[in-house]
């Protein structure tokens, strides 16, 4: 799939994935993008939840966002309310034209962006990305992605942790 692929490009990212993978101890995975895009108010969410974006070990790039910009979007397009911050992730998503992925566990985000084009990665992804570029290997994955279902505040359904199991014995 992607295995021994090299980095990729930028990511425009919410909160989600930054602290999924932080509280797995697996934030280093991060650094499968060159660099990621990240709206104030996410910034301001990450320092609330006392998470340093220096620690990263990626390139970070904080981004304002006009308030014109993202509020008509909020409660928008009939398919769900987003919050600030993420209204402010679509907002850069579409300025860039969907051209990099975004990063984001949040359901009415994901579904607002792919029905607009757009690549959209979870925490999931990204670590299935990390395994694929070679920095994680298979015992790591795999206990990733057990820490992420069991001891991470991600929400997943039983079905969907049955469906990843069987999607990672196919990798």
């Amino acid at each position: 799939m992607w295995r021994g692929a090299c980095r990729m490009s930028d990511a425009i990212t919410d909160t989600d994935p930054i602290l999924h993978l932080s509280e797995i101890g697996q934030t280093r995975c991060l650094n499968i993008f060159d660099a990621l895009i990240i709206p104030d108010p996410v910034a301001q969410e990450l320092r609330v939840l006392q998470l340093d974006l220096a620690r990263l070990n990626v390139t970070v790039n904080l981004v304002t966002v006009a308030d014109s910009e993202w509020k008509p979007i909020i409660t928008g397009m009939g398919k769900g309310a987003l919050h600030p911050a993420d209204a402010q992730v679509f907002v850069l998503a579409r300025s860039r034209h969907y051209q990099e992925p975004i990063l984001t566990d949040d359901l009415v985000l994901r579904r607002r962006l792919e029905n607009a084009g757009a690549t959209v990665v979870g925490s999931l992804g990204i670590l299935v990305r990390a395994y694929s570029s070679g920095q994680l290997d298979r015992s790591e994955l795999d206990n990733a992605v057990n820490l992420l279902f069991n001891v991470s505040t991600l929400h997943a359904s039983r079905a969907f942790q049955v469906y990843v199991q069987q999607m990672l014995k196919d990798l």
